[in-house]
């Protein structure tokens, strides 16, 4: 063979393999690139979504404190006992305020949820978990079962849709701050709005659960007890090496 034909035949081989390792590796860089695309917008993902908690973990844990603290001192320490021993002042405030832990918590999870839903959390396993603590603390308000029991006891019973029309009520928009798009009105507000009787119409069913354990000396039954071992179990999530809040203050009731 001639080499004029050898060289053409291994030119043409040569440009063969060039071309096929050309394409190669336009297919490995197009194949990483969309690797690397898919992982900055999962990470993008995973931002918008701790950024979002973190916004919001601090009151949600904050209401969350309270609620469980107002419950435990129901229980544990009595809180409501003697109460007509007390001055009127006193008694309003205790009554008012524990509505007001109630419908704050209500608030926040409302808020929590309207936020969420705009974004595409992917599936990430701490936001699975947050839900999950939350759907426990809606169901102990809304079960009538506990335990393989009938009738559970019906104290602090609020269903699904009252927990969220309390949370709706309790919201405001935050049009200063732009990185919050709602905030739960505060204390003073509150008791103002209860002389309003589309307001305070959602709260006759609490109002007259506190009313019950006041003039029987009840202590709160088991419902209580369910829902502050579940609102326990919140506060460890979103303060799990107890840096905002004590471990002092997350006794279970027995």
């Amino acid at each position: 063979m001639k080499p004029e034909i050898i060289t053409a035949i291994i030119a043409a081989i040569v440009a063969v393999i060039s071309a096929i390792v050309s394409i190669y590796g336009q297919m490995r860089v197009a194949r990483l690139s969309d690797r690397l695309a898919k992982q900055r917008e999962a990470q993008s993902r995973e931002a918008q979504t701790a950024a979002l908690m973190s916004k919001y973990r601090d009151p949600l844990l904050r209401c969350a404190i309270d609620l469980q603290s107002r419950l435990f001192n129901i229980r544990q320490n009595r809180v409501l006992e003697n109460f007509d021993q007390r001055c009127l002042s006193e008694q309003d405030y205790l009554i008012n305020n524990t509505l007001y832990v109630f419908a704050e918590y209500f608030g926040w999870v409302e808020i929590l949820r309207r936020e969420i839903q705009f974004l595409d959390l992917g599936d990430l396993e701490l936001n699975r978990r947050l839900s999950e603590l939350l759907v426990n603390i809606t169901k102990a308000f809304g079960t009538n079962r506990f335990n393989g029991k009938d009738n559970f006891d019906p104290t602090f019973q609020l269903f699904n849709g009252q927990q969220r029309a309390i949370g709706e009520i309790m919201m405001k928009s935050r049009a200063t701050d732009q990185t919050l798009g709602y905030e739960c009105i505060g204390y003073a507000a509150f008791v103002q709005k209860m002389s309003e009787p589309d307001f305070a119409h959602w709260f006759v069913k609490l109002k007259d659960d506190v009313n019950v354990i006041i003039k029987q000396s009840k202590i709160g039954g088991e419902r209580l007890v369910l829902i502050h071992s579940r609102l326990i179990d919140l506060i460890d999530f979103l303060d799990p090496h107890c840096i905002r809040i004590p471990l002092n203050y997350r006794t279970r009731i027995e």
